[in-house]
């Protein structure tokens, strides 16, 4: 499973419009994502992507003209550039069962 983090500071006053949209969002199963999260505070919304290759799927979209267009809406809410976020450090009780 491999776990893709994209963050984004929101303009102000976006925080609203930010949960519209996580209220319209599609089934993610579609797009071969095991999970797909959306954590919002204030000033940032940060994406959770999981599954067996979520970078290539998260590339697909955005390198695809017709299903790039998904994240269409979120763009002008963000102040500043969507980017990745590098995992530094994960714990999980399943990796102790092991």
């Amino acid at each position: 499973m491999q776990r893709l983090v994209l963050t984004a500071r929101l303009r102000q006053g976006a925080r609203e419009r930010a949960l519209e949209l996580v209220g319209a969002m599609p089934d993610q199963s579609i797009r071969g994502f095991e999970r797909f999260s959306v954590y919002l505070s204030e000033f940032e919304v940060v994406f959770l992507v999981e599954g067996p290759d979520a970078e290539s799927l998260v590339r697909e979209i955005f390198n695809d003209p017709v299903r790039s267009t998904e994240i269409g809406p979120w763009l002008p809410l963000f102040d500043g550039p969507l980017h990745r976020a590098d995992e530094v450090y994960h714990w999980s009780s399943a990796a102790r069962e092991r």
